[in-house]
């Protein structure tokens, strides 16, 4: 392909990863727990919905990996454009919990299979070039995300879908499976060349995962699993506590959420660099200290501008391990490990994403649904983790000074 039109094709898939991660992410952020409330769902039940999404990375990591060496990113492409395109109709049949649970389940598989994809169709177009062209996906798919709560928030507050005959929250649903049906188009416009893509290692030539399991590099994953469980927990349940402990509307939920992922979005590449100076280990025990702790404090706040005075803080505490973890784990193991590392780094980080919902809505059971008992329980429950990557580090540290006289 003429450089010409490769540069056409990495515009046209960036257009289509923006649009598929707006889509599903204005299905989750602010939409979802409001949904899952108006449902008669029970606390558990809501934290079950709002797991099921993520665990559906859990699953799908590895076989996508290997469906994609053996197949090509072709097929993939178009199954994960169907989902988005297909999936978002489901929610006007859904009128129980359960019902809920599953299609948010089936929703998972979309995003599971489209990030692994499109980074290796990425890899295959370019060369040298490829980290920058990969990180610019990224970026185009984080303008999606940075819109979607804003543009949900919006469609919670001016009903326009109601003359329809169509609810407040089947609207969102709507303009989700539209703009899914643009995702399907633009992917089946995409000509993606199967040979230009870079394959992965064959089987013979994978570093066994049972390699990367050590005990310096499982820390850093539990470090990031444990910021994503906090992550995935405030997300789903906050707009909740918003709504019936201060009297918050829904629509609050979207700028709210839009003021998170801005500073998720302008905060990642500088304490990234940072951490290429000063070391990375600082920032993950910070990081998800204050995270733990400024989720449990907000529990307390009564007060809604507080609220959104809370939310800068915690977003910088979120992006402070999650911009060191991925690094410092290709740091920890041989080159020819990176990619393993990394996705046992990814795997156990869907773990704690989906994890928190269904963990917090379990204690919100347990304590009378108590927002306080149940984000307290969780920060005093997963507080050690950032001690032990201190202590491990610092024994590392010292072994390596030792080693070194």
């Amino acid at each position: 392909m003429t450089e010409r039109r490769v540069a056409t094709q990495m515009l046209l898939l960036c257009v289509l990863g923006a649009l598929a991660i707006f889509s599903s992410t204005m299905a989750k952020s602010p939409v979802l727990p409001y949904f899952a409330k108006y449902l008669n769902a029970g606390d558990a039940e809501r934290g079950l919905i709002g797991a099921a999404s993520p665990a559906t990375g859990v699953l799908v990591s590895a076989p996508v990996g290997v469906l994609m060496d053996r197949k090509g990113p072709k097929l993939l492409l178009w199954t994960a454009a169907f989902l988005f395109a297909f999936v978002p109709f489901l929610y006007f049949f859904v009128t129980m919990p359960i019902q809920l649970f599953v299609v948010r389940f089936i929703h998972g598989f979309a995003t599971a299979i489209l990030g692994p994809v499109a980074l290796a169709i990425v890899a295959g177009w370019f060369g040298e070039d490829r980290g920058e062209k990969m990180a610019l996906y990224s970026s185009s798919t984080r303008v999606g995300r940075t819109m979607a709560p804003l543009v949900g928030g919006f469609l919670l507050a001016v009903p326009i879908f109601e003359q329809l005959g169509v609810d407040v929250y089947r609207g969102v649903y709507l303009l989700c499976g539209l703009v899914g049906l643009s995702v399907l188009a633009m992917a089946i416009l995409l000509p993606v060349e199967v040979d230009r893509i870079s394959r992965m290692p064959s089987p013979e030539n994978t570093v066994p995962i049972s390699a990367v399991l050590r005990r310096d590099v499982l820390v850093i994953c539990a470090a990031q699993a444990a910021t994503f469980f906090f992550y995935g927990a405030y997300e789903f349940f906050f707009p909740l506590f918003w709504e019936e402990q201060i009297g918050a509307p829904e629509w609050i939920a979207g700028p709210a959420f839009t003021l998170l992922t801005i500073t998720l979005l302008v905060a990642g590449p500088v304490f990234g660099r940072i951490s290429d100076r000063r070391g990375r280990v600082p920032f993950i025990v910070s990081g998800l200290l204050s995270l733990s702790v400024l989720v449990a404090f907000a529990t307390f706040v009564p007060d809604m501008l507080v609220q959104f005075a809370l939310i800068v803080p915690i977003g910088l505490s979120i992006v402070a391990t999650d911009a060191t973890t991925s690094p410092l784990v290709t740091e920890r193991v041989d080159p020819s490990q990176k990619g393993t590392a990394l996705g046992l780094l990814s795997t156990i980080m869907d773990v704690g994403h989906s994890t928190g919902p269904l963990v917090v809505g379990l204690l919100l059971v347990l304590g009378g649904h108590s927002y306080v008992f149940a984000f307290t329980t969780a920060a005093l429950f997963l507080s050690p983790i950032p001690l032990l990557v201190l202590l491990i580090f610092r024994r590392r540290m010292s072994e390596v000074s030792e080693h070194a006289a």
